[in-house]
């Protein structure tokens, strides 16, 4: 910067062009000839040394923004931005947590289209475990109200079950129907065969009788 510039400028306004040199590993804003003989004639050395520096913080903070609050919100753990960060280190942040960021991302909106809110910390693994235990606790709930395939499933065998008892009642009756007729035929056949052994018996003593008479009747 020349030296007609530095003793025209407000401090702010030469902050900004101080900006351009500023370098956080040498120790912030760089200084020629120029710098040097402005910071001694006017005796703002120090002012424009700070404000450069909180230029160049202020400027690396707004112009990672958005990335960084991106890794703050899923836990990833971001320096604090001083007059010391230096640009690369930022860059180099942002570029090797890209991926676990672009994860979070996804799984936060699938998440919202289940209906799913994930918990604040958890790891985009954690939130897939639960997202998955989430859709499957939803698709068994809606499952089981009226007219869902647990509730009309479990309907149907409970209908099912009612005709397996009916049929089994119908089929036990049936048993106990053929049992009591074949007691009965069997009994009716006990009867019939006393029967016919009793008249066998007397029909033989009839012959028996006869025979003795016929018998007796040779003496005479």
């Amino acid at each position: 910067m020349s030296l007609s510039d530095f003793l025209l400028g407000s401090t702010s306004k030469n902050a900004k062009r101080e900006l351009l040199t500023y370098d956080p590993t040498e120790g912030g804003r760089q200084k020629d000839l120029g710098d040097y003989l402005g910071d001694f004639f006017t005796g703002q050395g120090a002012a424009l040394d700070k404000a450069t520096k909180e230029l160049y913080v202020e400027r690396l903070k707004s112009d990672n923004e958005n990335a960084l609050a991106d890794r703050k919100k899923y836990g990833i753990a971001v320096p604090e931005i001083t007059g010391e960060t230096t640009k690369q280190s930022i860059a180099n942040l942002i570029k090797r947590t890209e991926e676990e960021v672009a994860l979070q991302k996804e799984v936060d909106k699938r998440s919202a289209l289940a209906g799913y809110t994930p918990e604040a910390g958890d790891t985009y693994q954690q939130k897939l475990v639960k997202l998955k235990e989430f859709k499957e606790a939803e698709a068994d709930a809606a499952a089981r109200k009226v007219g869902g395939s647990v509730e009309t499933a479990l309907y149907n065998r409970g209908q099912q079950q009612q005709q397996n008892n009916l049929q089994m009642l119908q089929f036990q009756n049936q048993s106990a129907d053929r049992t009591a007729q074949r007691r009965m035929d069997n009994r009716r056949i006990d009867l019939q065969e006393a029967r016919d052994a009793r008249k066998g018996q007397r029909e033989m003593m009839m012959m028996i009788m006869a025979g003795l008479k016929n018998i007796g009747q040779g003496f005479y």
